[in-house]
């Protein structure tokens, strides 16, 4: 059991390390190519945006030191959170967490090595919905999959309250 946990915890790392891959030469390809493409007409462009703020283009000409130690401190927290807990947390949780670091690390790279976040993908672009790349999905993903397991996780422990009463 505790050889396949840790095999689990390998899997999901060199997927999150695979995604960073994935992350920084789209980045790259995109600062090269200086993309500005329609490819659905007033629904989905590449569009090559530096973000030096925070999410979602906030925080523009905040303190780039800041960002990349707060960045850094919540990053490590959450790597300290799997080595404590990776034999107790379940498969899906870990892989929220890895996607979250994924993504994470993505942007903390560009702001540590170009002082600003690489942006390219474009939804919406009518409604002015936020320029972002592929660690921000990352990001989003992560944080969809841990709010999906601990809403189960609440409503497995309700139905287990609810039962104990009944007996």
């Amino acid at each position: 059991m505790k050889r396949q946990k840790e095999n689990r915890f390998k899997i999901a790392l060199i997927i999150a390390v695979i995604l960073l891959v994935i992350d920084q030469i789209t980045k790259i390809i995109a600062i090269q190519l200086d993309v500005n493409v329609t490819i659905i007409k007033d629904i989905f462009n590449l569009k090559l945006v530096f973000n030096n703020g925070i999410a979602f283009g906030m925080g523009q000409g905040g303190d780039i030191a800041t960002f990349i130690v707060s960045n850094l401190i919540v990053l490590g927290i959450i790597i300290r959170f799997i080595i404590l807990q990776k034999d107790r947390m379940d498969t899906i949780t870990m892989y929220g967490l890895f996607m979250i670091l994924s993504g994470g690390f993505g942007n903390v790279i560009d702001r540590l090595f170009k002082g600003k976040v690489v942006d390219f993908i474009q939804l919406f672009p009518n409604i002015n919905f936020p320029v972002f790349n592929l660690a921000d999905v990352y990001i989003v993903i992560g944080w969809v999959i841990l709010a999906f397991t601990f809403a189960m996780y609440t409503y497995k422990e309700i139905q287990e309250k609810r039962a104990r009463n009944i007996s």
